[in-house]
């Protein structure tokens, strides 16, 4: 029996030998498998990564994003035409991670390094996971940049203006870049790492856009201006500009009915300002709308006072609307700017002051204002009636106080002609007459006493029918009315 079971008991001990043999060999290659290194038969992206440590791991990957991102480009082709994307600016990889994932998932307990270990050899581990762009964005630019969002063979409703007419070429749809569907494109190829293979562009449906009739008529529509003066250019005639219109709802409905690619038309209407270039240019201070003079009496000084400051109002232009004003255009008073000194008026007492006499430049002006049927928004009387004008008709100015403002309420220009000569000063407003305006100007004594005057003066400007009549008032008030004043 003992022989017969020999053979057995040798089998057990060889299986025996040949475990422990075994046991032996796969701790010492568990043993030799360095923890801190990456498992043989490693890639990531066709990099092999066997034996190295994290950070080695990492640099080679970084190493060769950065070769990706310098060299990778992309071509699209659209309409028979090569687009090239410089995307490789755009592509991003996290390779800290990628390298941390093939070191750690490698890394397990000490018994199972060795089956890891011959796994890894024999099967091998490889991982695609190839630079991706994350920012759209940027990527939209790039598209945006490179032209293809330019492409559109649709054509777009256009218009101008001919003989009258606006004339309207109606557009034809067509087609564009799918972007959306271009991006997927990107997408793919980069994740498949397809670099080289040219893309053929999606395309989609181009629409006509409608046209919109209320932005088109605020770019088209224009009120007629009347032509006019340009003061920083000399005051030379501004040309006038005619008014020029369209029905909106009739231009509605002729769009909409209109079939693709086709001819439409739509009147315009012309519209000539109440002043053309040719009306001012013939009409330009043809008329004498009014004038005033008065006598001039005094010292040499305020002769002086009232031929400068006269000259300096001579020429004046006010186009309409524009206003004059006495102290802006005279300037203030001193020997600098040529004054001398005479009588003038501080409160209730009489003073010699530079410029004194100058008020009867500024009343001249007012009343040939007034006859003239100007707006005038601010004029002042004197404390004491003047000797060069009845009471209420006078107008004193001080200089950073008391102004005489008279403003162009007429369609044409103004112009102010102030002259001094034979010891007379005269104001003359030139411009043109429209038509034909009566003007009354009368004073009424609202009280009067030895101390005291007040005096409203009323002008009326009548229409031509002398029905209806523009009425302003002016309001005087002077202490000791026997006093004339200079």
């Amino acid at each position: 029996m003992e022989k017969k079971n020999y053979p057995k008991k040798r089998i057990i001990l060889f299986t025996s030998i040949a475990v422990l043999l075994s046991a032996i060999a796969y701790l010492t290659l568990c043993a030799m498998v360095k923890p801190d290194c990456i498992l043989p038969n490693t890639t990531i992206n066709g990099i092999s990564l066997d034996g190295m440590s994290l950070k080695e791991a990492a640099n080679i990957l970084e190493n060769d994003l950065a070769v990706r991102q310098n060299d990778i480009s992309l071509t699209v082709t659209a309409e028979g035409t090569d687009y090239h994307l410089m995307i490789g600016k755009l592509l991003e990889l996290d390779c800290q991670s990628l390298a941390e994932e093939a070191f750690l998932s490698e890394q397990q307990g000490f018994l199972l390094r060795g089956g890891l270990w011959l796994k890894n050899f024999i099967i091998g581990s490889h991982r695609n996971s190839l630079p991706a762009i994350h920012d759209f964005d940027a990527l939209h630019k790039e598209i945006a940049d490179s032209g293809l969002l330019d492409i559109d063979s649709a054509v777009q409703t256009s218009c101008q203006e001919e003989n009258g007419q606006l004339v309207f070429t109606m557009g034809t749809p067509g087609s564009t870049v799918d972007e959306a569907a271009l991006i997927k494109q990107i997408e793919s190829n980069l994740k498949t790492g397809e670099y080289d293979s040219v893309i053929t562009c999606p395309m989609t449906d181009s629409k006509v856009d409608p046209v919109d009739i209320d932005q088109l008529y605020q770019e088209i529509h224009r009120d007629p201006v009347n032509a006019t003066l340009n003061p920083v250019n000399g005051y030379q005639i501004v040309d006038s500009i005619n008014g020029l219109d369209f029905d909106k709802e009739a231009a509605r409905k002729i769009l909409e009915e209109a079939r693709e690619g086709s001819h439409v038309s739509i009147d315009l209407t012309y519209t000539e300002p109440d002043i053309t270039t040719q009306d001012m240019k013939n009409h330009l201070f043809t008329d004498k709308l009014a004038t005033w003079t008065t006598a001039v009496g005094g010292t040499a000084g305020r002769i002086i006072n009232i031929q400068l400051a006269a000259s300096k109002c001579n020429g004046a232009i006010l186009c309409n609307g524009d206003e004059f004003s006495f102290n802006d255009t005279v300037g203030e008073q001193t020997a600098e700017t040529g004054f001398q000194k005479a009588n003038a008026t501080q409160g209730e007492k009489v003073i010699q002051a530079y410029g004194g006499g100058i008020c009867q430049v500024s009343t001249t002006l007012f009343i040939a204002a007034l006859y003239a049927g100007m707006d005038i928004p601010e004029r002042w009387c004197h404390t004491y009636v003047s000797s060069y004008a009845e009471p209420g008709m006078d107008a004193a100015v001080a200089w950073g106080d008391l102004d005489l403002r008279i403003s162009n309420n007429k369609d044409y220009p103004v112009k102010l002609e102030v002259t001094f000569e034979n010891g007379n000063l005269t104001a003359t407003v030139w411009g043109t007459k429209t038509e034909v305006t009566p003007t009354e100007i009368e004073t009424k004594v609202l009280d009067s006493s030895s101390d005291s005057l007040e005096i409203q003066t009323c002008r009326k400007i009548y229409s031509a029918d002398r029905e209806n009549a523009v009425i302003s008032r002016f309001y005087s008030s002077y202490i000791n009315p026997s006093i004339r004043q200079d």
